[in-house]
């Protein structure tokens, strides 16, 4: 989650989002690991943090290579 900038919308775990680049053009879809809610709440952090900030032990990727398109 370090990796990530920003949280756009509102999704539950599962659903299918679109991954987009610093301009604004898409570059990917994936199924994503966590709801939009935990997700902003997780974005910047080490995935050693996950647990303490959500209280659960989440999956270490918001978004799995398996779950993922890349364009």
């Amino acid at each position: 989650p370090a990796g990530i900038l920003r949280i756009e919308g509102t999704f539950q775990r599962g659903d299918a989002i679109t991954i987009m680049k610093r301009d604004g053009s898409e570059f990917g879809r994936g199924l994503i690991a966590y709801s939009s809610e935990d997700a902003t709440q997780i974005i910047g952090h080490k995935t050693g943090e996950i647990e303490d900030l959500l209280g659960y032990r989440g999956r270490d990727e918001i978004i799995h290579r398996d779950d993922l398109v890349i364009f």
